[in-house]
Order: structure tokens, then C-alpha cells, then sequence
């Protein structure tokens, strides 16, 4: 059984405890914001707001200004200053916020602000205009807004189809912030602050790390009980539901992203979401969740016999796929690049092919050609987002504190099935440490497993 991932510290806090993060300090906070200072550099600001208020009961806040704050709070903006690497806070009245008082965080509480946050100053939201009249440079995410369960990618697809709908040509929100700050400040120059924080966001500091190993275990705890609960006659949404239960009673939090849950055939869709199948003596399960655990995930994949044990072409396959996986977790460490761990991952399993030892000697051509092909198995990486916004890095050596995916896979034609396992790791100063490796991705071990008895009663 998976160590339990600790509790929230929510019943502890007091109402405004609950506006700022629990897990940096003000000290990281002001040393990231110091670095978008010196990046953008002389006579130049950076402006970043909080997600806007929404019609959910989902508290949800944008990953660019969470980064560089942890303020979860709506109509908020920081503005950061290139020239002496002050930052000012804008929020508005607690009476503002639509919510009683006493439940708010305004800007009549600057003085626990500025101390939670180490910010320099904190002004109500009217005073922005006053300070934006003296900028002359102004960087500014060019994005939507990321959070969530949302991704950079996923929200910027949503808004263009929005703006090219017939009825609808909904102006994107950024678009719209900036086309605001032109009308307003005539001759202002306007840059997109996103590469910057993105280059930041490729290296995860300890505390995230920390987060993020707690997210990690909450994905491993969902397929441990999603697999001792397969059963014929269970079905797709019952697996979900238990994805759903650990993240909220473990976790205290949603999901990072749609839950897949995929049976059969539905394996065959990379991003399958209806999750209302029947499952059935002799096929296949992909599952593949995360959880949104205080702004941070993770990613996991495995699959599984619905039976509770592989036939013999689904162990030869899956079985291939799980030595490819280990042989890639040996061979990531810092230094090295993407290409080199293909290249040397390839050499080894033609080698275990062609070995009287291996059991796999009849894996089929498709097995053969997919490790040849650098297809991206170390394929995205993670953090604030399941596919995290971070600087280029598939071209360079990998570093310490660099999060990515394993994620060998086949596309199996004939039986429709998509095969794959996946772990989301961290680069250690030696190697790697994988942060959903409390669940078992061996055929032999997830058959054993599948032989416990379950609490959930599907």
C-alpha cells in the first residue's frame, strides 16, 4: 500500500491564511520576483494578474501569477519594476470582493500582505493607473490563463476556436488586456513576459519538488485502487469516480486533468474522456489521471488486464513496454540529452531482444521500430500544468530539478490498442527519482496486486 499523502493544513488556518500559499515562503516569492527584474531589465516593468472571478465554486488561479506570488485572490495585479526590483501589489477592498468582509483579502490588510509576500508595497487597484502612466516598457504574459486543469495549450486552443466561431469571436482575455493598456498608454511598448517565466519554470525549486512528490503519490494511490476494483461488469466512470474520491478525500483538491479511463478499443484514443464503457472479461485497461494539488500535478499511466491477469499477447506486449520503460529510468541523469538516452536505450533492448534470456523474442516489427525512433518518451514536461510551460530543453543536457514524463508507447493497429506506461520523474544530482513510482508497472506485480481485496465496492 502507497504511503497516505498528508493532509491539507486547511482546518488549521485562519480565513486569511487561505488567501496565500502554504507551501513557499515570501523569501522564494521575492527571490523569483528579483529574477524577472533582472531579466527584463533597465526601464522596463513586468505586469502579471490573477485569474479572473468565475461562476465556479472551484477556487482557481493563473500559474504566472501564482508563480511569482501565491496570492489566490481575483482582480489582483503585481507589477515588478526593472530599475530598482520593487514589486507592487494592486488589490482591491475587502467590501469589493463580493464576499462578506470578514471572509476577504483587501487592500486594508498591506501590512500582513507585505509581510507573507516580502512585497514592497500594496495599493488598492485604483492607484495602478497612476503608476502604469511612468512605464514605458511593459512585459506582459501573452497567454490565457493557465490553471486549473487548464493548460497553456488546451485554454489558447478554446480561445481560438471561440474567435473563429461565427457566433461567438470572443476577443481572447490577454488580447484584450493588452489592446486595454495601448488605448490607455499611448506610445507604451508592450513584450510578451511568457519565455522569461517559462526558462524559470524549467528547473523546480525543493519546495516544488515537495509538492509535487505529494501530487505524485496521490496519482499512484488512484491506480493501486483502481486496480484491485477491476472487475467485469464494473465500468469506466467507477474507475473515475475513484480517481476523483482520492484526489478529494487524500489530497483535499480536483483534478490536474480529465481523467482517462479507457477499456478495449477506447484505449486507441490518446485523450479518451467519455469514460462510460463497460469493462469486459479479456480486454485491456489505460488509465491515466492527476491531481490539481495546490497548483501543482503529476502524470501516470498504466494498463492493466481487466481479468486480473495479461493474456499472453497483451504480457508480451506490455511486458516489452515495461523493459523499455526501466531501461530509459536507468539512463536519465544530468548531462545528458534526450537523443543519447534514445540512442543508448535502443542499443540495450536490441541487445535483450536478440538474448536467449529475454522473453519477448517475438515482439512484432512495430515493438522493433519504436525503440529506433526518437518519438519523444521522455515526452513533456510537468509542474503547474500536466504539459508545464517551461523554456526549450528537449536539445539540452538534462539538470537537477528538471521535471519530465517516461512515457514509452506502442500503437498496436490490429488490436486498436494504444500501450504504454508512464511515471512522472524529477533529475537527481545522480540519476532520477520517480514521483508516482509507489505504483507498479510490472505485469507480475500489478497481477498480484489486482488479487487484494478492495474497499471500493464496484
Amino acid at each position: 500500500m502507497t504511503n497516505d499523502v498528508p493532509r491539507s493544513r486547511v482546518q488549521d488556518l485562519s480565513r486569511l491564511d487561505l488567501f496565500f500559499s502554504q507551501d513557499f515562503t515570501g523569501e522564494e516569492f521575492q527571490k523569483r520576483r528579483a529574477t524577472v527584474a533582472r531579466k527584463i531589465g533597465k526601464n522596463s516593468h513586468a505586469l502579471l494578474c490573477s485569474a479572473p472571478p468565475t461562476a465556479s465554486d472551484e477556487s482557481q488561479q493563473d500559474a504566472l501569477f501564482y508563480y511569482l506570488c501565491g496570492l489566490e485572490t481575483t482582480h489582483t495585479y503585481l507589477l515588478i519594476s526593472g530599475n530598482d526590483r520593487k514589486a507592487i501589489v494592486f488589490i482591491p477592498s475587502r467590501a469589493a470582493c463580493g464576499e462578506a468582509p470578514e471572509d476577504s483579502l483587501g487592500h486594508e490588510d498591506a501590512a500582513l500582505i507585505r509581510k507573507r509576500l516580502k512585497i514592497d508595497a500594496v495599493k488598492p487597484v485604483s492607484e495602478m493607473v497612476r503608476h502604469l502612466g511612468r512605464v514605458n516598457k511593459l512585459y506582459t504574459p501573452h497567454a490565457p490563463v493557465e490553471g486549473g486543469g487548464a493548460t497553456r495549450w488546451a485554454a489558447r486552443g478554446c480561445e481560438q476556436k471561440r474567435l473563429e466561431h461565427e457566433w461567438d469571436q470572443a476577443e481572447p482575455q490577454s488580447d484584450r488586456f493588452r489592446r486595454l493598456l495601448r488605448e490607455r498608454y499611448a506610445g507604451m511598448a508592450i513584450e510578451d513576459l511568457c519565455p522569461i517565466i517559462d526558462e524559470m519554470r524549467t528547473i523546480k525549486s525543493q519546495a516544488e519538488i515537495e509538492v509535487m512528490r505529494q501530487a505524485g503519490r496521490l496519482s499512484a494511490r488512484v491506480m493501486i485502487e483502481a486496480m484491485k476494483a477491476t472487475r467485469p461488469g464494473s465500468t469506466e466512470t467507477q474507475l473515475q469516480a475513484i480517481a476523483e474520491y482520492v484526489f478529494r478525500h487524500h489530497g483535499h483538491c480536483g483534478k490536474g486533468y480529465g481523467v482517462i479511463a479507457a477499456s478495449g478499443t477506447n484505449t486507441w484514443q490518446g485523450h479518451y474522456g467519455r469514460n462510460n464503457e463497460t469493462l469486459r472479461d479479456g480486454e485491456l485497461v489505460l488509465m491515466d489521471c492527476g491531481p490539481d494539488l495546490r497548483h501543482y500535478t503529476s502524470d501516470i499511466a498504466r494498463v492493466w488486464p481487466v481479468s486480473g491477469k495479461y493474456d499472453p499477447w497483451q504480457r508480451r506486449v506490455y511486458g516489452f513496454i515495461t523493459e523499455y520503460h526501466k531501461v530509459l529510468l536507468d539512463l536519465i541523469k544530468p548531462g545528458c540529452t534526450t537523443r543519447e538516452i534514445y540512442d543508448e536505450a535502443a542499443k540495450i533492448m536490441q541487445r535483450k531482444i536478440k538474448s536467449k534470456a529475454f522473453p519477448y523474442r517475438n515482439v512484432s516489427r512495430l515493438l522493433q521500430q519504436m525503440i529506433k525512433k526518437d518519438v519523444g518518451y521522455l515526452n513533456h514536461a510537468v509542474g503547474l500544468s500536466v504539459h508545464d510551460a517551461v523554456g526549450p530543453w528537449r536539445d539540452r543536457p538534462l539538470k537537477p530539478g528538471f521535471v519530465v514524463v517516461v512515457d514509452p508507447m506502442v500503437w498496436c493497429k490490429p488490436q486498436h490498442h494504444y500501450i504504454r506506461v508512464e511515471d512522472t520523474i524529477v533529475v537527481t544530482r545522480d540519476g532520477c527519482e520517480r514521483l508516482t513510482g509507489d505504483a507498479p508497472f510490472e505485469p507480475d506485480a500489478i497481477e498480484a496486486l489486482m488479487k487484494e481485496e478492495s474497499s471500493f465496492h464496484v
